[in-house]
C-alpha cells in the first residue's frame, strides 16, 4: 500500500470550555500504489486533519499511519511525499524560481538538481515566463500554481493535495487536472480533496466521503455517482388544467413560469410513467433533462447509507 491509516483519532481541547472536540474518529484507510483517491466532505468533516496527520504535520491522539511502509513521522516518508496545503505559506521576498529551489533542497535535492528541477516545474505550472518575479507580486491563482510546483519539484511517489483547484480560473483548473493525470500515468499515488464534483469524477479511481470526522463511504467513483438517485426535469406547455395523480405528489414537484411548466422528478425511475401520463393528457413535452447529483446529495446519501460508516462499501 502507498498510504495506510489505522484507527486515526484526533481530539482538540477547546481553550475556553476545556472540553474535547472531535476532529477525527477511528479513521482507517488504505490507498493503493498508483491510485487517485478523492476526499470529499463538508467543511469540518476532518479532511484537512486527515491530510495533516498523513504528512506528519499533526500528531494523532490515537492510531497510526504509514507512507510507503514508513511511519509518517519519519523523515524517510516525508522525502517521498509531496504536499500542497489548503493555505500554503510563501516567503514573499523570494522569486518564484528561488521558492521552488528552496522547496527542492528541503526535500533532499542537491543544489544543482534543485535548480534544474525548479526551472522545469516553474514552466510546467505555467509560471516559467517570469522566473525572477517576486512572490509579493503574484496573484492568488499564481501562488496556488506555485504551491503545486513546490509539491512536485522533487517528483514524489505520493502526492497529497488539499483543495488544489482553490483560487484557479477554469483554465487553471484544466492545467491542474492535466498535471494530476500525468502524475497518475507515471504511477504516482494521489490523494486530493475538492469541492468540485466534476473534477473528482474526471480524475479519481475511488472517492472517500467524510462526515463529522468519520469515513462515511468509500467506493469507486462510478459506483458512488451511479448509486445516488438522479433527478429529472420535464419541461412542457399546455399543462394549466392538469392535476398530478395523488401517488406522485411527494415525488414530483411542479412549478409554472410564464412560458412553460416544469416537473421535477425525484428519480429516473419515475420518468417513463410520468412521461406516458403527460403525453396521454395532451400536453406538449419540450425537453427532458437529467439533473446531476450535487455534492450535498452525495453527502446526504452517504450519511443515510446504513448503520455504519459505509461499512458495506468499504474496500482496501
Amino acid at each position: 500500500m502507498a498510504v495506510q491509516a489505522v484507527g486515526l483519532t484526533k481530539h482538540y481541547l477547546n481553550p475556553w470550555t476545556l472540553r474535547r472536540a472531535r476532529g477525527l474518529e477511528s479513521l482507517s484507510l488504505s490507498i493503493h500504489r498508483g491510485e487517485v483517491l478523492g476526499l470529499l466532505g463538508p467543511n469540518g468533516a476532518g479532511k484537512t486533519t486527515t491530510m495533516k496527520i498523513l504528512t506528519g504535520l499533526l500528531r494523532p491522539s490515537a492510531g497510526r499511519a504509514w507512507i510507503l511502509g514508513e511511519p509518517v513521522d519519519r523523515t524517510a516518508s516525508r522525502r517521498r511525499l509531496g504536499f500542497l496545503p489548503e493555505q500554503p505559506y510563501f516567503y514573499d521576498y523570494l522569486t518564484g524560481l528561488e521558492y521552488l529551489e528552496l522547496a527542492g533542497q528541503l526535500s533532499g535535492l542537491g543544489g544543482h538538481e534543485a535548480s534544474r528541477r525548479a526551472r522545469r516545474w516553474l514552466g510546467r505550472v505555467g509560471l516559467g515566463d517570469r522566473p525572477r518575479l517576486g512572490l509579493r507580486k503574484y496573484s492568488k491563482g499564481m501562488l496556488q500554481r506555485l504551491g503545486l510546483g513546490a509539491a512536485l519539484v522533487h517528483e514524489p511517489e505520493v502526492l497529497i493535495l488539499d483543495e488544489p483547484m482553490s483560487g484557479l480560473d477554469p483554465f487553471g483548473r484544466r492545467d491542474v487536472r492535466e498535471l494530476i493525470r500525468e502524475q497518475h500515468e507515471r504511477g504516482t499515488t494521489v490523494l486530493f480533496s475538492s469541492h468540485i464534483l466534476p473534477d473528482v469524477e474526471m480524475l479519481c479511481d475511488r472517492v472517500a466521503i467524510m462526515l463529522e470526522g468519520r469515513l462515511a463511504s468509500l467506493a469507486p467513483v462510478g459506483q458512488l455517482v451511479h448509486d445516488t438517485r438522479h433527478r429529472v426535469e420535464i419541461r412542457c406547455t399546455g399543462v394549466s388544467m392538469v392535476v398530478l395523480p395523488g401517488e406522485w405528489r411527494e415525488l414530483v414537484r411542479r412549478w409554472d413560469t410564464a412560458q412553460e411548466t416544469v416537473f421535477e422528478l425525484a428519480s429516473e425511475e419515475l420518468l417513463s410513467p410520468v412521461l406516458e401520463w403527460l403525453l396521454r393528457t395532451g400536453v406538449r413535452v419540450r425537453a427532458v433533462t437529467p439533473q446531476r447529483a450535487g455534492l450535498e446529495e452525495l453527502f446526504i446519501a452517504a450519511a443515510g447509507a446504513g448503520d455504519g460508516p459505509g461499512r458495506d462499501r468499504r474496500s482496501a
